[in-house]
């Protein structure tokens, strides 16, 4: 389920992270917006689907 993010992975530069990073899609919260102070950046849309079906196909397992 995790996905990481390199720097030299071609969105790197857009995701805002400094370091190679790990996006643990199965660490989600549901919070209210007003606790929310922003967003670092933004991943490719070709790496959001793949998290996206891998979260899907988990929750179907359940």
């Amino acid at each position: 389920m995790d996905e990481i993010i390199s720097e030299v992975d071609t969105d790197f530069p857009l995701s805002g992270l400094k370091t190679t990073s790990l996006i643990r899609a199965m660490r989600l919260a549901v919070v209210s917006g007003d606790v929310l102070l922003g967003s670092i950046g933004e991943v490719d849309p070709t790496r959001l689907i793949r998290i996206k079906n891998r979260l899907a196909r988990w929750i179907e397992e359940i």
